[in-house]
């Protein structure tokens, strides 16, 4: 197949030699005016995109021998030797050379040999006008020339390249396909999940089944090794077992033994104080055993919501990005020759777009002169290209070279945001039970994680610390943000220990469209400051860790510019020492005068502990977000 393939791109690259050198025979058999302006203007051109080969200089140099008279075969000899190292010298200097600044060198070249065969030739003004009009010219065919070309070689390589895919398609038919596999993939997590939860609903013994399991074991246990047992089944048939399930029912209900013996439910019974510790005992290890069950069952229904939580990201990465370039083959290569323009090489190039129809761009960037090129210049022919602003991914190369590297490109977005964050740690307490996360995505999502820990300290902070840590990377894995909720929530249930549980308080915010999401579980109020005019979101809820199928109340709201998001933990509200607390903080915000987010914050903290007599009750955190158009 490689060897096919190589025969192929050899028998291509020939066919583009042999279609050069007759456009160049042709070139140089155009006369306007007694000037050949096509020749050094299809010579620029050629030497701009490498076209340069035997051939075509055989069919330029056949023309020009053909049609020219000797004197203009001298001068645009000449000609062009100073064009070509005019273009290799600029190159060599700048690492680059556009369509633009080679039809300019291109024309000053021609002008400078047209004045100067003038002047010692001392001709009249009209062959001046001439010399000047060709070199103009020559700039325009050029440009036009390079344009020509080098879309066309794009488009070529463009359309070219679906039969490619196809073919490779047809010979590796066996070869499974990425999206079904996913599709396949999340439908077995989620009968895996149906399953888990299946087991995880069995039903718990009530009070009556219980009953009835301790009588026939205590019965089964004492009375039927008691001498006397007969006797008293003759005597107390009618009301024997009744007695007895009076007794259990005090042992169920938890009565002190020495009250269950006092009352004495089963009479002239020689093994009843024996009857009741047996039965006290079974029915606490009866407990415990339900207890256990009970806490399987429950880890059963939290794994069966983590694979649950798993199949639904699996199938939003199944239905998300979708690649789009089948219908993207013009400006595939417009990235293509923009790239070129700005002296680089764009291989491998993809295009994809996401559900809300934003693009995404992959490509191998390498320096097309060597050197190395700014990636901002990338950025630069993406916009060109696409007529959208543009963002290079957070850890691209910030100098590209000869060695091709992958960088990803997304639509930038419309916002930006800026956050200030002021905390107090508890009086007495070495470590702040409060933490967060601030940190935007790929996807354009500003992300806000802010967690309270249960008391202070370093239990509470590490409490804390793995609800923020846990939220970050499942959002940088990918998930949604409800799914990575829920899976941090149904983790911390599983971890359960010392009926320890933190808040969580997210924010997720569009930059896009300036849309905010707040998931509350168990967090305070948080504010929203519009032209100081101040709204509270709060939503009452239970902590992290408590119940695995709480994924949180959702809060929306559609921010614009200037506008401010302030999150507090439960600390700053709690000992404002006033009626109504979320009132009294929200009259503080709406007095605030900046644009800056931490000044917000920290001026915001002071009137706080104006409040509480300048001590800290508790840890206390705010967390002020603002946002702004670019």
């Amino acid at each position: 197949m490689d060897t096919k393939k190589k025969k192929k791109a050899g028998e291509k690259r020939l066919l583009g030699q042999i279609l050069y050198a007759l456009f160049g025979l042709l070139a140089s058999r155009i006369c306007v005016m007694g000037y050949y302006p096509f020749v050094p203007a299809f010579y620029a051109a050629c030497c701009l995109d490498k076209k340069k080969n035997l051939l075509l200089y055989i069919g330029l140099f056949a023309g020009m021998g053909l049609s020219m008279p000797v004197a203009s075969v001298v001068k645009y000899l000449f000609s062009l030797l100073v064009l070509g190292i005019a273009i290799r010298f600029y190159v060599w200097a700048n690492r680059r050379c556009s369509g633009w600044t080679a039809g300019v060198i291109a024309g000053i070249t021609t002008i400078a040999m047209n004045c100067s065969g003038l002047i010692v030739t001392q001709v009249g003004k009209r062959e001046l006008i001439l010399g000047i009009s060709e070199g103009i010219a020559v700039f325009g065919l050029a440009v036009l020339f390079h344009y020509v070309f080098e879309m066309g070689t794009q488009l070529a390589d463009s359309l070219g390249q679906s039969g490619n895919e196809k073919e490779e398609a047809f010979s590796d038919s066996g070869r499974f396909d990425a999206q079904g596999r996913i599709h396949a993939f999340a439908d077995a997590v989620d009968e895996l999940s149906a399953a888990f939860a299946s087991m995880g609903k069995r039903s718990y013994r009530g009070q009556p089944e219980s009953l009835a399991v301790l009588e026939q074991e205590i019965t089964g246990k004492l009375c039927g090794g008691c001498d006397a047992c007969a006797i008293c089944m003759e005597q107390q048939k009618p009301d024997f077992y009744a007695r007895i399930r009076q007794m259990l029912t005090a042992v169920v209900s938890h009565s002190p033994k020495e009250e269950i013996i006092s009352k004495n439910y089963i009479e002239d019974c020689p093994h009843y104080s024996g009857m009741v510790e047996e039965a006290i005992w079974a029915f606490s290890r009866m407990e415990l055993n339900e207890a256990w069950y009970r806490r399987l069952q429950e880890n059963r229904m939290v794994i069966a919501g983590q694979l649950d939580a798993m199949s639904s990201a699996l199938l939003d990465m199944d239905q998300g990005i979708k690649n789009v370039d089948a219908r993207s083959k013009l400006l595939l290569a417009r990235i293509n020759f923009e790239a070129r323009e700005y002296g680089l090489v764009a291989e491998q190039l993809h295009i994809y777009e996401d559900r809300d129809g934003r693009r995404m761009i992959t490509a191998q960037v390498a320096s097309k002169w060597g050197g190395g090129i700014p990636a901002k210049n990338y950025r630069k022919a993406l916009e060109r290209a696409t007529g959208i602003a543009i963002r290079l991914q957070k850890d691209a190369r910030n100098i590209l070279t000869q060695e091709a590297v992958s960088i990803t490109a997304y639509e930038d977005t419309c916002f930006y945001a800026l956050s200030g964050v002021a905390s107090e740690t508890k009086e007495g307490s070495g470590m702040s039970g409060d933490n967060f996360s601030l940190f935007t995505l790929e996807n354009g999502h500003y992300h806000i994680c802010l967690s309270d820990g249960m008391g202070s300290g370093p239990d509470a902070f590490r409490e804390s610390d793995m609800v923020v840590e846990l939220m970050e990377k499942f959002l940088e894995a990918g998930f949604p943000a409800e799914t990575a909720i829920r899976m941090m929530n149904s983790a911390m249930v599983l971890k359960g220990e010392n009926e320890s549980y933190s808040t969580l308080d997210f924010a997720s915010l569009d930059l896009y469209s300036g849309h905010l999401e707040l998931t509350k579980i168990g967090a305070a109020a948080s504010f929203v400051c519009h032209n100081h005019k101040v709204s509270c979101l709060t939503s009452p809820s239970l902590p992290a860790g408590v119940d695995a199928s709480y994924s949180g109340d959702l809060l929306e709201r559609n921010l614009t510019h200037g506008d401010f998001l302030v999150m507090v933990t439960d600390g700053v509200l709690e000992y404002l020492h006033v009626k109504n607390p979320e009132e009294k903080l929200a009259e503080m915000i709406s007095e605030i005068n900046t644009e800056n987010a931490g000044t917000f914050a920290s001026t915001l903290m002071e009137h706080v502990m104006l409040f509480t007599g300048g001590h800290a009750m508790d840890d206390m955190t705010i967390i002020v977000t603002g946002i702004w158009e670019k």
